[in-house]
């Protein structure tokens, strides 16, 4: 048996996706060719989402399936943290990414410590 999809927890990513893009439902609703009120019961869990509207919704808010999908057996959490990852430290200058990478280096070395202790 196929794990549910919690269609009220992919309405408030949609609806979350959307306001991040500065977008209203009506303008979200013309991109992907569906009526206002459709995106409104899709947003608010009154609607299981098809397929391919959750595809077009996924290009138009140039957001991934997997973020839709989060807290769903069918979401790919390492995908999510790495965008989650990269799109932060797109946002950075180059003397905080110095920064992120000796911080980076610190915990890997930390948890290099704590698996060798943790195997003795």
């Amino acid at each position: 048996m196929q794990p549910e999809i919690d269609f009220d927890k992919v309405g408030y990513r949609v609806r979350l996706a959307r306001q991040r893009r500065g977008l209203t439902q009506a303008e979200l609703s013309e991109l992907v060719d569906c009526s206002n009120n459709h995106m409104s019961h899709i947003e608010s869990g009154q609607t299981k989402v098809s397929l391919s509207l959750l595809l077009k919704l996924s290009y138009a808010l140039d957001t991934s399936l997997d973020f839709f999908l989060l807290d769903t057996p069918y979401a790919r959490r390492d995908a999510l943290i790495d965008t989650e990852i990269s799109q932060k430290l797109a946002r950075c200058d180059r003397q905080t990414l110095l920064s992120v990478n000796k911080m980076l280096d610190v915990l890997l070395e930390q948890q290099a410590y704590y698996y060798k202790k943790e195997n003795e």
